[in-house]
């Protein structure tokens, strides 16, 4: 994949998404950006979290309403434990899980499979207030 030059403000995206705390949307960023005087169009916000998703950098979900959620993400294969009310991602892995995975993958003649597993519940902090 040739990689798309950086500008000004898929760095400005790029940062904004680190300084997240777990997945939020395309006009949560663009809310953020506005709020630090960063004059960015929402059309390029949703560009540069869709490049970021290609380049591996980010995460992207559908959230229950439909809308897609991102979130800053390393590149090694994980899954998420994702808090319903505030969004808050946790990163887990499954031991024995891939190896399961690609035997029941091969037994069904199936090859170069993939995954995605997310998780969602509510998080200790937010299941306090209950």
């Amino acid at each position: 994949m040739t990689q798309k030059r950086s500008t000004w403000q898929k760095t400005a995206v790029r940062e904004a998404l680190a300084s997240a705390s777990g997945f939020v949307s395309a006009q949560e960023l663009y809310q953020a950006l506005a709020q630090q005087g960063q004059k960015i169009g929402l059309t390029t916000v949703y560009r540069a979290l869709t490049d970021l998703v290609l380049l591996g950098e980010a995460d992207s979900l559908a959230a229950a309403d439909g809308e897609n959620k991102y979130r800053n993400c390393g590149t090694d294969h994980h899954h998420h434990l994702i808090c319903r009310e505030c969004g808050k991602a946790e990163e887990f892995e499954l031991a024995g899980f891939e190896a399961a995975a690609s035997q029941l993958a091969l037994s069904h003649g199936f090859k170069d499979v993939s995954h995605s597993i997310e998780l969602f519940g509510i998080c200790a902090q937010c299941g306090v207030a209950d």
